[in-house]
């Protein structure tokens, strides 16, 4: 198996979610009302230590937040737990000026 970044490009995010990997949002409910990813999972990153067990037995995890620091922090706390995650460089602002698809309203 290839060793997964703990980043990785908004091509390679679209591509990896594309092929099934979940997409976990860690962002405050204020920021994922406003715009988020269709489908994605939210977990917000205060909540993280709590409820990671929470998350889908998957091969990859794409984790996503507003620019990419805290999907950083959340992808490395999640790797020390035995999970493959991966942050989306750039978060969500990268992902819609790269065309991704969003949705808002309420959670």
């Amino acid at each position: 198996m290839v060793p997964v970044p703990l980043e990785i490009s908004i091509e390679t995010a679209r591509q990896t979610i594309s092929e099934g990997s979940p997409v976990l949002d860690v962002r405050e409910a204020a920021e994922r009302i406003r715009l988020r990813i269709p489908g994605s999972l939210w977990i917000p990153i205060e909540e993280l230590v709590k409820r990671w067990h929470e998350l889908p037995p998957q091969s990859t995890l794409v984790v996503q937040c507003s620019a990419g620091t805290r999907s950083f922090r959340a992808s490395k706390f999640l790797r020390e737990h035995g999970v493959v995650a991966t942050a989306m460089v750039g978060g969500i602002s990268a992902w819609l000026a790269a065309g991704g698809a969003t949705e808002s309203g309420p959670l």
